[in-house]
């Protein structure tokens, strides 16, 4: 029902606004994953791919699999289809955290604003891993349409739950930053350009 009350409401409006107060998963994207670095896998920098509705995904296939597949065979976006974004993240420490805060459209244009908030307390025995970020777009209308996702660098040293890493399954704990403020570093932009096929 999220996902279907927030494409709902991204066709209808230009400008969407994260929830005030979010769920344990916080952040308004409709789907979520971790991959650990000790699985073999590594992302040394963002991936943003259009990809077709996840109803499409052959079943018991994760998001980030699915993605290395469609980086290999692209599908097109389509008239009369939900269109998703999906973002995989940069390598991370298990305490730094990735949630999607806004998603704006004007036009053609596709703005997706992402927080990435880096945990500036004392590691011990870690873990790294990249966040795989599923957006839906909702049904876009034929077209060229071009998308940036910026990346919001953040800073925090307390959460408001108990602060433990993921867990070993891959699913994120229900604890995020208490004391967010502006890191030091640039915002990056990761751009993608992509047309919607009648």
């Amino acid at each position: 029902m999220k996902t279907g009350i927030f494409a709902l409401i991204l066709t209808l409006t230009s400008f969407l606004f994260a929830r005030e107060e979010p769920q344990s998963d916080r952040g308004i994207q409709a789907a979520r994953e971790m991959v650990r670095g000790d699985s073999g896998k590594w992302n040394d920098t963002a991936i943003l791919q259009v990809v077709p509705p996840p109803s499409r995904k052959p079943q018991g296939m994760n998001l980030d699999t699915w993605g290395d597949q469609l980086l290999e065979s692209p599908a097109a976006a389509e008239a009369g289809e939900e269109t998703w974004l999906l973002f995989r993240s940069r390598q991370l420490d298990d305490n730094d955290r990735i949630w999607v805060e806004t998603v704006a459209r004007e036009g053609n244009q596709i703005t997706v604003t992402m927080r990435e908030a880096i945990w500036q307390g004392n590691y011990f025995k870690t873990f790294t891993y990249y966040g795989v970020l599923a957006v839906n777009l909702g049904e876009l209308p034929a077209g060229e349409y071009q998308v940036n996702w910026i990346v919001e660098p953040l800073v925090f040293r307390e959460f408001d739950g108990d602060g433990r890493p993921q867990s070993r399954n891959g699913q994120p704990q229900n604890n995020w930053p208490k004391d967010a403020t502006q890191g030091k570093d640039e915002a990056v932009v990761v751009k993608k350009s992509f047309a919607v096929e009648d």
